[in-house]
């Protein structure tokens, strides 16, 4: 690889890793705020507010598919610590791995919930966390092109499983609380990480 190609590839994986960061900020700060209520959720908290929606007949919703940008971020930490690489060090990226590897199963039931883990409103999250647990295990087997794949298609995966479920919420949101809710800044600060995250991989080989 030329010296040029090197200095891209080395620019394009800071820019990741900032998106990545843009994300996860995005992720913790508010998504939906009902100002009249003060209610304020971020992107975590609103699948675990909406479960009171489905026990009380409000839908369709599949609550469940609000939890892919928490799945993404794992993936995402999982691919940025492999870098070009197959194999993992004890160092920094090793802890980064190990930390994408847990970090989905945060979508499973609170015990005691957990020693039922099929009941209805915990299923989905508890085979989505785990299937994407498996996921990031995988991902040092996988070579460097497959991965680079996952990388780019990661954006319109979660964009297109949570966009619509989203909109689903905001509208029950507002007919059935009778509270218009305003966009937090955590939402669209999570898009443009997501943004960002595709055109670093469209810039980079690994």
């Amino acid at each position: 690889m030329t010296r040029s190609g090197v200095s891209s590839s080395v620019s394009a994986r800071l820019l990741a890793w900032v998106a990545w960061g843009l994300m996860l900020a995005g992720y913790w700060a508010p998504w939906v705020e009902g100002s009249t209520a003060g209610l304020t959720f971020s992107g975590f908290d609103l699948p675990h507010f909406l479960v009171f929606f489905q026990r009380a007949g409000y839908g369709p919703l599949v609550r469940e598919r609000l939890w892919m940008p928490l799945w993404g971020l794992a993936l995402g930490l999982g691919l940025l610590s492999l870098g070009p690489e197959r194999r993992l060090r004890a160092s920094p990226r090793g802890f980064f791995w190990l930390l994408a590897l847990l970090w989905p199963l945060a979508t499973w039931p609170p015990y005691p919930e957990l020693l039922n883990p099929w009941s209805v409103e915990g299923r989905g999250g508890f085979i989505g966390g785990l299937m994407a647990a498996c996921v990031v295990a995988s991902l040092p087997l996988w070579p460097v092109s497959w991965r680079r794949r996952v990388a780019l298609a990661l954006p319109p995966a979660v964009l297109g499983i949570t966009g619509p479920e989203l909109v689903q919420a905001w509208r029950l949101w507002g007919e059935h609380l009778r509270i218009p809710p305003d966009m937090g800044w955590g939402l669209p600060l999570y898009g443009l990480g997501l943004a960002l995250w595709g055109w670093a991989w469209w810039r980079t080989s690994w």
